[in-house]
């Protein structure tokens, strides 16, 4: 009868545990394939290191008549500078980067350099790409230069670029923390 009990509970220690690692194993094999919602960048520690700026009058319209003037000016100016700051990430792995500016740039190019060595380039025709990040934090030197009709500061800029970074997945081959 002692017997008959014991391997009665192994049975059911066994089944219990078969069916918590096949719950694991299934959550492991089928992650979601929908990303995680776009989480914007707090870019508080931003550090702008070199900024220069240009403005530039394409074309001036006067039309006079009778007493009457009006002017029309499109005027453009343009920037470029390098900003550094940090990256904190919960966990390792997969993410989109990307940018959702908020003004109306005439052009815009962003270029990302990680602290491990991967690059990324953005701009208004391509305004995400996919990086691996494998430490918790990563330091980024950006390079932004581009056009405006609007006479913006770097900081402004910086802000209104809309940089995003959105989980998709962890590193294959690597179990969760």
């Amino acid at each position: 009868m002692v017997r008959q009990s014991l391997l009665i509970s192994l049975l059911i220690v066994t089944l219990i545990v078969n069916v918590v690692l096949g719950i694991e194993l299934y959550t492991a094999l089928h992650q979601s394939s929908k990303p995680v919602s776009q989480v914007p960048l707090n870019l508080t520690g931003v550090q702008i290191i070199t900024t220069t700026t240009q403005t530039t009058t394409p074309k001036q319209n006067t039309t006079s008549v009778t007493q009457t003037t009006t002017t029309i000016s499109n005027q453009t100016y343009s920037f470029s500078f390098k900003v550094k700051f940090h990256l904190k990430v919960d966990k390792p792995g997969i993410y989109i980067i990307g940018i959702k500016p908020k003004v109306n740039f005439s052009s815009l190019y962003v270029l990302l350099y990680f602290d491990d060595g991967k690059t990324v380039s953005l701009n208004l025709n391509i305004t995400s790409a996919n990086v691996t990040i494998t430490d918790k934090e990563v330091e980024v030197t950006a390079y932004i230069y581009g056009s405006s009709n609007e006479n913006l500061t770097p900081t402004q800029i910086v802000n209104d670029l809309g940089l995003y970074l959105q989980f998709v997945s962890p590193i294959s081959g690597e179990g969760e923390d």
